[in-house]
């Protein structure tokens, strides 16, 4: 039973499975399947996971039954290099946590501003008969986009 391990089941169409297996995590990645493959392929990946003595035989064989190829190597880990002395006084850089994307919170004001234009169009294409109500519609849409347009970020 393999502890640390990559294998790469090739398509001779195109398709390509890989699963790394590394310290008690699996990941998967696919590209190129069809819906059969696919299908063995998650049940590959639910047999890698256990990491039972046989599951990499058998995922080669599952594998290889619909025109799989495999290459499995190794995983070592890399040795840690022995830094000089005068490297490691050194203090570490303090890394800043990276700001992702600020975005508004939910607001009822874009649902509000997209009725009151939908009533004050109603009201343009039945002119005749409803002139008041796109002059309803647009004053509410006058309001709404200025609440929406005023909304605390």
């Amino acid at each position: 039973m393999r502890e640390n391990y990559e294998v790469i089941y090739t398509h001779p169409g195109g398709a390509v499975a890989t699963f790394t297996r590394q310290d008690g995590e699996l990941d998967a990645l696919a590209k190129g399947l069809d819906a059969e493959q696919f299908w063995v392929f998650k049940n590959v990946k639910s047999l890698l996971a256990r990491n039972d003595a046989g599951d990499l035989e058998e995922a080669t064989r599952l594998m290889s039954a619909i025109g799989f190829t495999s290459v499995v190597r190794d995983i070592v880990a890399p040795t840690p290099a022995v830094a000089p002395a005068r490297e490691a006084a050194v203090a570490p850089e303090v890394v800043e946590a990276a700001h992702g994307v600020h975005l508004p919170g939910p607001s009822y004001w874009p649902l509000l501003t997209a009725i009151s234009v939908g009533i004050a169009l109603c009201g343009l294409f039945f002119w005749e008969t409803t002139l008041a109500i796109t002059a309803i519609g647009l004053v509410l849409t006058f309001i709404s986009g200025i609440a929406w347009g005023l909304e605390p970020i």
